[in-house]
Protein backbone atom coordinates (compact mmCIF):
# COMPACT_ATOMS: atom_id res chain seq x y z
CA UNK A 1 0.00 0.00 0.00
CA UNK A 2 1.57 3.35 -1.02
CA UNK A 3 2.61 5.78 1.69
CA UNK A 4 1.16 9.27 1.86
CA UNK A 5 3.22 11.84 -0.09
CA UNK A 6 3.68 13.89 3.08
CA UNK A 7 4.63 11.02 5.40
CA UNK A 8 8.27 12.13 5.60
CA UNK A 9 7.09 15.29 7.40
CA UNK A 10 5.87 13.13 10.29
CA UNK A 11 9.13 11.39 11.03
CA UNK A 12 10.64 12.53 14.36
CA UNK A 13 13.69 14.77 14.26
CA UNK A 14 16.48 15.32 16.79
CA UNK A 15 17.01 19.09 16.99
CA UNK A 16 20.07 19.17 19.17
CA UNK A 17 18.95 17.57 22.42
CA UNK A 18 15.27 18.18 21.66
CA UNK A 19 13.12 15.51 20.02
CA UNK A 20 10.64 17.00 17.56
CA UNK A 21 7.49 14.97 16.88
CA UNK A 22 7.41 16.07 13.24
CA UNK A 23 9.31 18.19 10.68
CA UNK A 24 6.68 20.95 10.64
CA UNK A 25 7.64 24.32 12.15
CA UNK A 26 5.44 27.31 12.86
CA UNK A 27 7.27 30.24 11.27
CA UNK A 28 7.79 33.58 13.03
CA UNK A 29 4.71 35.73 12.34
CA UNK A 30 4.22 39.31 13.51
CA UNK A 31 0.61 39.61 14.68
CA UNK A 32 0.66 42.78 16.90
CA UNK A 33 -1.47 41.39 19.74
CA UNK A 34 0.87 42.46 22.56
CA UNK A 35 -0.07 45.34 24.84
CA UNK A 36 1.95 48.07 23.17
CA UNK A 37 2.87 50.34 26.07
CA UNK A 38 4.81 47.62 27.84
CA UNK A 39 5.15 45.22 24.90
CA UNK A 40 3.88 42.48 27.21
CA UNK A 41 2.55 39.13 25.94
CA UNK A 42 -0.99 38.45 27.14
CA UNK A 43 -3.45 35.61 27.64
CA UNK A 44 -4.70 35.88 24.07
CA UNK A 45 -1.19 35.19 22.82
CA UNK A 46 -0.90 32.20 25.16
CA UNK A 47 -4.10 30.77 23.68
CA UNK A 48 -2.90 31.42 20.11
CA UNK A 49 0.42 29.63 20.52
CA UNK A 50 -1.04 26.74 22.52
CA UNK A 51 -3.57 26.14 19.73
CA UNK A 52 -0.60 25.56 17.39
CA UNK A 53 1.38 23.21 19.63
CA UNK A 54 0.91 20.37 17.13
CA UNK A 55 3.90 21.76 15.23
CA UNK A 56 7.19 20.03 15.85
CA UNK A 57 8.54 23.44 16.83
CA UNK A 58 7.03 26.90 17.24
CA UNK A 59 9.20 29.97 16.59
CA UNK A 60 7.53 33.07 17.99
CA UNK A 61 6.97 36.34 16.26
CA UNK A 62 9.92 38.72 16.24
CA UNK A 63 10.41 39.87 19.83
CA UNK A 64 12.34 43.03 20.72
CA UNK A 65 15.56 42.57 22.69
CA UNK A 66 15.34 46.11 24.06
CA UNK A 67 13.23 49.24 24.04
CA UNK A 68 15.72 50.69 21.54
CA UNK A 69 15.25 47.65 19.27
CA UNK A 70 11.56 48.25 18.63
CA UNK A 71 10.18 49.08 15.20
CA UNK A 72 6.64 47.69 14.92
CA UNK A 73 3.65 48.86 16.92
CA UNK A 74 2.02 46.07 18.92
CA UNK A 75 4.91 43.59 18.82
CA UNK A 76 6.22 42.13 22.10
CA UNK A 77 9.52 42.44 23.94
CA UNK A 78 11.62 40.04 25.99
CA UNK A 79 13.82 42.32 28.09
CA UNK A 80 12.11 42.93 31.44
CA UNK A 81 10.39 41.03 34.25
CA UNK A 82 6.86 41.92 33.19
CA UNK A 83 7.47 40.61 29.67
CA UNK A 84 9.11 37.49 31.08
CA UNK A 85 6.00 36.82 33.17
CA UNK A 86 3.81 37.27 30.09
CA UNK A 87 5.96 34.92 28.06
CA UNK A 88 5.93 32.38 30.90
CA UNK A 89 2.15 32.12 30.44
CA UNK A 90 2.80 31.40 26.76
CA UNK A 91 5.54 28.81 27.27
CA UNK A 92 3.58 27.04 30.02
CA UNK A 93 0.52 26.87 27.75
CA UNK A 94 2.54 25.49 24.83
CA UNK A 95 4.31 22.93 26.99
CA UNK A 96 1.03 21.83 28.55
CA UNK A 97 -0.28 21.23 25.03
CA UNK A 98 2.77 19.09 24.17
CA UNK A 99 4.68 21.66 22.12
CA UNK A 100 8.17 23.18 21.97
CA UNK A 101 8.78 26.89 21.49
CA UNK A 102 11.74 29.13 20.63
CA UNK A 103 11.58 32.93 20.79
CA UNK A 104 12.90 35.00 17.90
CA UNK A 105 15.22 37.76 19.17
CA UNK A 106 14.69 40.94 17.14
CA UNK A 107 16.30 44.35 16.84
CA UNK A 108 14.92 46.46 14.01
CA UNK A 109 17.72 48.99 13.89
CA UNK A 110 16.94 51.77 11.43
CA UNK A 111 13.72 50.08 10.27
CA UNK A 112 11.89 52.00 12.96
CA UNK A 113 10.58 55.52 13.57
CA UNK A 114 10.68 58.28 16.17
CA UNK A 115 6.89 57.89 16.52
CA UNK A 116 7.53 54.61 18.39
CA UNK A 117 9.69 56.18 21.12
CA UNK A 118 8.15 58.10 24.00
CA UNK A 119 10.88 60.75 23.79
CA UNK A 120 10.68 61.04 19.99
CA UNK A 121 14.33 60.10 19.43
CA UNK A 122 15.59 58.81 16.12
CA UNK A 123 16.14 55.09 15.63
CA UNK A 124 19.71 53.81 15.38
CA UNK A 125 21.43 52.32 12.36
CA UNK A 126 24.93 51.41 11.21
CA UNK A 127 25.15 54.68 9.26
CA UNK A 128 22.97 57.74 8.72
CA UNK A 129 21.27 56.14 5.70
CA UNK A 130 17.49 55.89 5.30
CA UNK A 131 16.60 52.21 4.72
CA UNK A 132 13.57 53.33 2.66
CA UNK A 133 11.09 50.94 4.23
CA UNK A 134 7.53 51.36 5.54
CA UNK A 135 7.23 51.36 9.32
CA UNK A 136 4.17 50.06 11.19
CA UNK A 137 3.20 52.70 13.75
CA UNK A 138 -0.03 53.24 15.67
CA UNK A 139 -2.80 53.77 13.13
CA UNK A 140 -0.94 52.76 9.96
CA UNK A 141 2.39 52.91 8.14
CA UNK A 142 4.85 55.75 7.64
CA UNK A 143 8.06 55.98 5.59
CA UNK A 144 11.28 55.32 7.46
CA UNK A 145 13.61 58.20 8.23
CA UNK A 146 17.35 58.72 8.36
CA UNK A 147 18.62 57.11 11.59
CA UNK A 148 21.35 58.26 13.93
CA UNK A 149 24.61 56.43 13.26
CA UNK A 150 25.44 54.05 16.07
CA UNK A 151 28.47 54.87 18.17
CA UNK A 152 30.80 52.09 19.33
CA UNK A 153 29.06 52.30 22.69
CA UNK A 154 25.66 51.89 20.98
CA UNK A 155 26.99 48.77 19.25
CA UNK A 156 28.35 47.40 22.52
CA UNK A 157 24.95 48.01 24.11
CA UNK A 158 23.13 46.22 21.28
CA UNK A 159 25.30 43.15 21.81
CA UNK A 160 24.59 43.27 25.54
CA UNK A 161 20.86 43.62 24.77
CA UNK A 162 20.93 40.31 22.90
CA UNK A 163 22.73 38.61 25.79
CA UNK A 164 20.26 40.05 28.30
CA UNK A 165 17.21 39.12 26.20
CA UNK A 166 18.55 35.58 25.84
CA UNK A 167 18.67 35.34 29.64
CA UNK A 168 15.15 36.75 30.03
CA UNK A 169 13.95 34.20 27.45
CA UNK A 170 15.55 31.39 29.39
CA UNK A 171 13.94 32.59 32.61
CA UNK A 172 10.57 32.73 30.78
CA UNK A 173 10.71 29.01 29.99
CA UNK A 174 11.53 28.99 26.29
CA UNK A 175 13.16 25.90 24.83
CA UNK A 176 15.61 27.96 22.82
CA UNK A 177 16.11 31.16 20.86
CA UNK A 178 16.46 32.20 17.25
CA UNK A 179 18.35 35.36 16.28
CA UNK A 180 16.63 37.36 13.53
CA UNK A 181 19.71 37.85 11.39
CA UNK A 182 18.00 38.40 8.04
CA UNK A 183 15.54 40.38 5.97
CA UNK A 184 15.90 44.16 6.54
CA UNK A 185 16.70 44.41 10.25
CA UNK A 186 19.79 45.44 12.19
CA UNK A 187 22.19 42.68 11.16
CA UNK A 188 21.23 42.95 7.51
CA UNK A 189 21.69 46.72 7.76
CA UNK A 190 25.28 46.15 8.93
CA UNK A 191 25.85 43.46 6.29
CA UNK A 192 24.52 45.63 3.44
CA UNK A 193 27.09 47.95 1.88
CA UNK A 194 24.45 50.58 1.02
CA UNK A 195 23.21 51.06 4.59
CA UNK A 196 26.63 50.46 6.17
CA UNK A 197 29.13 53.15 5.20
CA UNK A 198 31.26 52.87 8.30
CA UNK A 199 35.05 53.09 8.14
CA UNK A 200 35.75 51.45 11.51
CA UNK A 201 35.90 47.77 12.49
CA UNK A 202 32.18 47.36 11.66
CA UNK A 203 32.35 48.63 8.06
CA UNK A 204 34.13 47.91 4.78
CA UNK A 205 35.03 44.27 4.08
CA UNK A 206 32.46 41.56 4.77
CA UNK A 207 34.38 40.32 7.81
CA UNK A 208 33.77 43.72 9.42
CA UNK A 209 30.17 44.10 8.24
CA UNK A 210 29.34 40.67 9.71
CA UNK A 211 31.09 41.43 13.01
CA UNK A 212 27.97 42.61 14.87
CA UNK A 213 25.98 39.48 14.00
CA UNK A 214 28.68 37.18 15.32
CA UNK A 215 29.35 39.28 18.41
CA UNK A 216 25.63 39.09 19.24
CA UNK A 217 25.64 35.34 18.56
CA UNK A 218 28.62 34.88 20.88
CA UNK A 219 26.81 36.90 23.56
CA UNK A 220 23.70 34.70 23.28
CA UNK A 221 25.92 31.62 23.51
CA UNK A 222 27.07 32.82 26.92
CA UNK A 223 23.50 32.05 28.08
CA UNK A 224 22.35 29.14 25.91
CA UNK A 225 24.21 26.08 24.60
CA UNK A 226 24.71 26.21 20.84
CA UNK A 227 22.21 23.40 20.22
CA UNK A 228 19.44 25.65 21.58
CA UNK A 229 20.34 28.68 19.43
CA UNK A 230 19.26 29.23 15.83
CA UNK A 231 19.80 32.03 13.34
CA UNK A 232 17.60 33.30 10.54
CA UNK A 233 19.91 34.41 7.72
CA UNK A 234 20.14 34.51 3.96
CA UNK A 235 20.23 36.61 0.83
CA UNK A 236 16.50 37.25 0.60
CA UNK A 237 15.49 40.74 1.64
CA UNK A 238 13.30 43.63 0.55
CA UNK A 239 13.06 44.00 -3.22
CA UNK A 240 12.53 47.74 -2.67
CA UNK A 241 14.45 50.52 -0.97
CA UNK A 242 18.05 50.77 0.16
CA UNK A 243 18.21 47.12 1.27
CA UNK A 244 17.46 45.52 -2.10
CA UNK A 245 19.88 42.99 -3.59
CA UNK A 246 23.22 44.19 -4.97
CA UNK A 247 26.29 42.56 -6.47
CA UNK A 248 27.55 41.99 -2.91
CA UNK A 249 24.43 40.25 -1.60
CA UNK A 250 25.26 36.67 -2.52
CA UNK A 251 28.93 36.84 -1.50
CA UNK A 252 27.95 38.37 1.83
CA UNK A 253 25.37 35.68 2.60
CA UNK A 254 27.78 32.93 1.58
CA UNK A 255 30.33 34.29 4.06
CA UNK A 256 27.70 34.29 6.83
CA UNK A 257 26.60 30.70 6.12
CA UNK A 258 30.15 29.37 6.01
CA UNK A 259 30.94 31.04 9.32
CA UNK A 260 27.68 29.89 10.93
CA UNK A 261 28.64 26.32 10.03
CA UNK A 262 31.42 26.48 12.63
CA UNK A 263 29.02 26.93 15.56
CA UNK A 264 27.04 23.64 15.66
CA UNK A 265 23.81 25.59 16.08
CA UNK A 266 20.29 24.29 16.61
CA UNK A 267 19.39 25.45 13.10
CA UNK A 268 19.57 28.10 10.43
CA UNK A 269 16.33 29.32 8.85
CA UNK A 270 16.53 30.07 5.13
CA UNK A 271 13.83 32.02 3.27
CA UNK A 272 12.93 31.41 -0.35
CA UNK A 273 11.83 34.47 -2.32
CA UNK A 274 8.37 34.83 -3.83
CA UNK A 275 9.12 38.17 -5.46
CA UNK A 276 10.16 38.45 -9.09
CA UNK A 277 13.96 38.63 -9.03
CA UNK A 278 14.31 39.20 -12.77
CA UNK A 279 17.02 41.75 -13.45
CA UNK A 280 18.49 41.57 -9.93
CA UNK A 281 21.95 40.19 -9.12
CA UNK A 282 20.33 37.17 -7.47
CA UNK A 283 17.74 36.31 -10.13
CA UNK A 284 19.34 32.87 -10.53
CA UNK A 285 18.34 32.10 -6.92
CA UNK A 286 14.59 32.20 -7.49
CA UNK A 287 12.50 29.46 -5.92
CA UNK A 288 14.33 26.32 -4.83
CA UNK A 289 17.63 27.42 -6.38
CA UNK A 290 18.46 29.37 -3.21
CA UNK A 291 17.73 26.28 -1.11
CA UNK A 292 20.07 24.05 -3.07
CA UNK A 293 22.78 26.73 -3.20
CA UNK A 294 22.93 27.22 0.56
CA UNK A 295 22.44 23.54 1.39
CA UNK A 296 25.86 23.03 -0.18
CA UNK A 297 27.34 25.58 2.22
CA UNK A 298 25.55 24.54 5.40
CA UNK A 299 25.27 20.90 6.47
CA UNK A 300 23.63 21.55 9.84
CA UNK A 301 19.89 21.64 10.43
CA UNK A 302 18.26 23.84 7.80
CA UNK A 303 14.69 25.10 8.19
CA UNK A 304 13.14 26.15 4.88
CA UNK A 305 10.47 28.84 4.66
CA UNK A 306 8.30 30.87 2.24
CA UNK A 307 6.05 29.68 -0.56
CA UNK A 308 6.18 25.98 0.31
CA UNK A 309 3.05 23.82 0.54
CA UNK A 310 2.89 20.41 2.21
CA UNK A 311 3.69 18.36 -0.90
CA UNK A 312 6.59 20.62 -1.83
CA UNK A 313 7.84 20.47 1.76
CA UNK A 314 7.83 16.68 1.68
CA UNK A 315 9.76 16.71 -1.58
CA UNK A 316 12.44 19.07 -0.22
CA UNK A 317 12.84 17.12 3.02
CA UNK A 318 12.80 13.80 1.18
CA UNK A 319 15.64 14.85 -1.11
CA UNK A 320 17.68 16.30 1.77
CA UNK A 321 17.47 19.91 0.64
CA UNK A 322 16.25 20.86 4.12
CA UNK A 323 15.51 19.13 7.39
CA UNK A 324 12.43 21.03 8.60
CA UNK A 325 9.91 23.31 6.89
CA UNK A 326 8.37 26.41 8.47
CA UNK A 327 4.83 27.34 7.49
CA UNK A 328 3.61 30.91 7.95
CA UNK A 329 0.26 31.77 6.41
CA UNK A 330 -0.86 28.18 6.81
CA UNK A 331 -0.47 28.52 10.57
CA UNK A 332 -2.29 31.84 10.69
CA UNK A 333 -5.54 30.24 9.54
CA UNK A 334 -5.08 26.65 10.73
CA UNK A 335 -4.23 26.11 14.38
CA UNK A 336 -4.05 22.35 13.71
CA UNK A 337 -2.08 22.64 10.47
CA UNK A 338 0.07 19.58 11.17
CA UNK A 339 -2.99 17.39 11.67
CA UNK A 340 -4.60 18.78 8.52
CA UNK A 341 -1.47 17.93 6.55
CA UNK A 342 -1.38 14.45 8.08
CA UNK A 343 -4.98 13.80 7.05
CA UNK A 344 -4.78 15.68 3.75
CA UNK A 345 -7.72 17.76 4.99
CA UNK A 346 -8.80 21.09 3.47
CA UNK A 347 -7.30 24.27 4.92
CA UNK A 348 -9.07 27.34 6.29
CA UNK A 349 -8.55 30.45 4.21
CA UNK A 350 -6.67 33.26 5.98
CA UNK A 351 -8.25 36.69 6.39
CA UNK A 352 -5.50 39.22 5.63
CA UNK A 353 -7.49 42.13 7.03
CA UNK A 354 -6.93 40.61 10.51
CA UNK A 355 -3.25 39.65 10.17
CA UNK A 356 -2.45 42.66 12.38
CA UNK A 357 -4.79 43.81 15.11
CA UNK A 358 -5.51 43.74 18.81
CA UNK A 359 -8.39 41.27 19.19
CA UNK A 360 -9.17 37.57 18.92
CA UNK A 361 -10.81 38.11 15.52
CA UNK A 362 -8.67 36.54 12.83
CA UNK A 363 -6.25 35.36 15.52
CA UNK A 364 -7.63 32.65 17.79
CA UNK A 365 -11.04 32.16 16.14
CA UNK A 366 -10.02 29.91 13.21
CA UNK A 367 -11.67 26.49 13.69
CA UNK A 368 -9.77 23.28 14.14
CA UNK A 369 -10.89 20.18 12.22
CA UNK A 370 -12.82 18.98 15.25
CA UNK A 371 -14.84 22.22 15.16
CA UNK A 372 -15.48 22.27 11.42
Amino acid sequence: MPTRPTEVLFTPYALGDLQLKNRIVMAPLTRTRAENRGKVPNGLMAEYYAQRAGAGLIITEGTFVSEQGQGWYGAPGVYNAEQAAGWRRVTDAVHSAGGLIFVQLWHQGSVSHRFLYADGRLPLGPSAVNPEQLIHVEGGKVPSETPREMSLQDIKQAVEDFRHAAQVAQDAGFDGVQIQGGFVYIFQQFLHEVTNRRTDQYGGPVENRARLLFEALEAVLEVWPSNRVGVKAGPMMSEHGALRATDETLRTSEYVYRKLADYKLSHVLLMRQNADLTGTPIEHLSGDAVVHHFRRLYEGTLILNVGINAQHAAQLVGEGAGDLVAFGRGYIANPDLAERIRRDAPLNEPRPEYFYGASATGYTDYPALSQS
